[in-house]
């Protein structure tokens, strides 16, 4: 079978009876069975006929085989290898679809991006249904690849695009917050019903997009101190700012030097991280690398 209709339940449900294929919850299966919900996510991507998208998460190749006629080439990432004689049956009349079956998260992304660029692939855009225990890991390791990426469109759990659209001092405001719009602009496109998918979830979904910029938007001065100070704010929500930082700072900067950091900065000490802005941050980090390099 050439095109099977994989945003039907009937069909869905006699490929995974043909195949003795069970869903499993804690790898997070669950397929998409909507077609208006695919176009939308497809209609995200800004397509063009020479991109090569790498996807997270083939599941049953609904996705895959849709992109396909509509780019140069797709990559899928699968960890579950007993979807692999399925998606045979799925992809044999699809010449530009290679499948990976590795673990996402223990996937070497800067290795596998500069062997594809060794070979003159150059992959600018990501896409995937990502399932809820690894989504907010996975997405803070993509968008340190910010070298490589342009634009990421995923479907998640709506709390985890909450988070990454999160402004200072909501609930939901945490690191990904501030590290997802340190490094792009995220977009909330749609909300997605439990209904588009098969097993129907117990949660509503959001299809998320963030336009990943080549060089973040804001200095920060040193990077690395950057998001360690992050850390350190969110590490115990309910600390005060001049505690959070001093007890993670404690072996390279006294209590006092960060008190009058923040003043210099016009930081209230008494704040507590969660309320700070991305640009707040960013003055605190550049005025905490200029007291560190002048006491070496």
């Amino acid at each position: 079978m050439n095109n099977p209709k994989l945003t039907s339940p009937t069909e869905v449900i006699r490929l995974l009876t043909k195949y003795n294929f069970k869903c499993k919850k804690r790898l997070g299966q669950n397929f998409l069975v909507d077609q208006n919900t695919l176009q939308i996510i497809i209609g995200s991507l800004n397509l063009d006929q020479e991109d090569c998208i790498l996807e997270i998460g083939t599941g049953i190749g609904t996705l895959t085989s849709a992109l396909s006629p509509l780019v140069k080439q797709v990559i899928s990432v699968e960890k579950d290898k007993k979807l692999a004689p399925l998606l045979k049956e799925i992809i044999s009349s699809h010449h530009n679809i290679e499948v990976i079956f590795e673990d996402i998260m223990n996937f070497d992304l800067v290795e596998f991006f500069e062997q594809k660029r060794k070979k003159g692939i150059k992959i600018k855009k990501i896409t995937g249904n990502l399932p809820y225990y690894i989504s907010l890991a996975l997405i803070g390791k993509i968008l340190a690849l910010n070298k490589y990426l342009k634009l990421a469109v995923f479907l998640v759990q709506k709390e985890v695009g909450e988070r990454l659209l999160a402004k200072a001092g909501s609930k939901e405001y945490s690191i990904l917050s501030v590290v997802t719009q340190y490094y792009s602009r995220p977009e909330k496109i749609h909300l997605v019903p439990p209904t588009v998918f098969f097993p129907k979830p117990e949660v509503n979904s959001m299809i998320i997009r963030l336009n990943i910029y080549t060089k973040p938007r804001i200095n920060v001065g040193d990077e690395k101190l950057f998001l360690n100070i992050i850390k350190a704010s969110f590490q115990q929500r309910r600390k005060r700012l001049i505690n959070s930082l001093s007890n993670y700072f404690y072996d390279t900067i006294n209590k006092l030097e960060i008190e009058n950091i923040l003043k210099n900065v016009n930081l209230d000490k008494d704040r507590r991280g969660e309320t700070l802005t991305l640009e707040e941050f960013a003055r605190l980090s550049i005025a905490m690398r200029e007291k560190l390099l002048s006491k070496n």
